[in-house]
């Protein structure tokens, strides 16, 4: 069977090459191990229930390890050492042949075994928690109250809470920003307040128009040859919200395009529909649609002969510090 390295929180790899390359490698290795220790935070409930967790998972390698030798190794033999515990899962090999590839598979299966639990081991997040580990050992003089030897707690389960209370404690933090938008927009002389303020940014090749009875926004794309109607509706929520509805306009003559109904239903698909200033820059994002490929594939046409019309928020830096965003483009196959 092929040598297995040293496995601790200490061990090191067996050297593959010498000279300059290597000694780059060790250098670059120890950087970012280095780096990642740095971006711990062990005063994080999640990174100490997570530590716990990859530990709980290399314990039970080990105890699945132990298996390895002699049993599963040899499992080939058994039907033939002890004929009465062969049977349809477990035949006697027909030939030598037979016998021989069974072994040596069941070789190469440990070896690869044993090789992901050392990689598991020796990972830099493990080598993270060992350092830690020997951190804690020193500060306490090795004074640590011996192990039962069965874990308290089932710590997969317990990352799965923590994942729970993350996603709850977001969605509140969500709405609390949108409670807040929505009052800022109100303060701001409401929907027509945004109106105004987005004319104001003066966009090439976008016009927005108003209905006489101002019940209707229209969005003309001159650019992208599109006009979209925007109208406000009571959302289906239970405290009945206002939202915005997109749909294409209609002109005498002139049927909807595939291309403008993929859009409006691409738009009608969007987070924050209370949002009109978010709509307002969407729809905005289509204006060179017919010029902006796809983020993923980096084609203008899909195999489908269509144009990339999903678009997705982006939030950048910009060079004054603030925050922006950005649209990206995708294709419906590539989303």
């Amino acid at each position: 069977m092929a040598s297995v390295p040293s496995v601790g929180p200490k061990a090191q790899a067996t050297p593959q090459s010498s000279g300059n390359a290597q000694n780059a490698g060790n250098q670059q290795g120890i950087k970012s191990e280095v780096a990642s220790k740095e971006s711990i935070n062990w005063n994080s409930e999640r990174q100490l229930v997570s530590s716990l967790w990859k530990l709980q998972e290399l314990e039970a390698k080990i105890h699945q390890l132990r298996t390895l030798l002699p049993d599963r190794l040899l499992a080939p033999l058994i039907p033939i050492v002890n004929p009465r515990r062969a049977g349809p899962n477990r035949p006697v090999p027909k030939s030598p042949q037979m016998l021989y590839e069974q072994l040596s598979q069941a070789a190469r299966d440990g070896v690869t075994e044993v090789e992901d639990f050392v990689s598991a081991w020796q990972s830099p997040e493990m080598r993270a928690v060992w350092a830690r580990m020997d951190e804690k050992m020193k500060e306490c003089d090795g004074d640590y109250p011996q192990p039962s030897g069965i874990w308290e707690h089932d710590y997969d389960k317990v990352l799965e809470e923590l994942d729970k209370e993350e996603h709850t404690s977001q969605r509140r933090h969500k709405k609390t920003e949108e409670e807040q938008s929505r009052a800022q927009a109100l303060s701001a002389g409401g929907w027509k307040g945004v109106v105004e303020s987005f004319k104001q940014k003066g966009l090439s090749g976008v016009r927005i128009l108003l209905s006489k009875n101002e019940d209707v926004i229209t969005v003309v794309l001159l650019k992208a040859g599109m006009s979209f109607d925007i109208q406000e509706i009571h959302g289906q929520e239970e405290d009945g919200k206002v939202e915005w509805r997109v749909s294409n306009k209609q002109y005498p003559g002139k049927p909807k395009t595939k291309l403008e109904t993929s859009v409006s239903i691409c738009l009608n698909l969007r987070p924050r529909k209370w949002d009109l200033g978010y709509l307002l820059d969407m729809i905005c994002s289509y204006s060179d649609i017919k010029k902006t490929p796809c983020v993923k594939c980096n084609k203008m046409i899909d195999n489908t002969a269509q144009l990339p019309t999903i678009r997705r928020p982006k939030t950048v830096d910009t060079p004054d510090g603030k925050k922006s965003t950005t649209w990206e483009a995708y294709h419906q196959n590539c989303a």
